[in-house]
């Protein structure tokens, strides 16, 4: 997948989410799935990705 194309489906599950963390699991888990395509590096160094809310969702 184009880096584009995983930008825009980041853009769209973060739409979706609706501040409930237990509803917002899975778009959550998506979400850092996609970002790790992106950058793998956020795995074993989270403070890397650029959106500070990923850090403290619990994924």
């Amino acid at each position: 997948m184009e880096e584009s194309h995983i930008q825009a489906e980041i853009t769209r599950l973060k739409s979706l989410l609706t501040g409930n963390i237990f509803e917002d699991g899975e778009t959550q888990q998506a979400i850092y799935d996609l970002k790790k395509q992106l950058n793998p590096a956020i795995e074993f160094q989270p403070q890397l990705d650029e959106d500070d809310d990923c850090l403290y969702c619990g994924s």
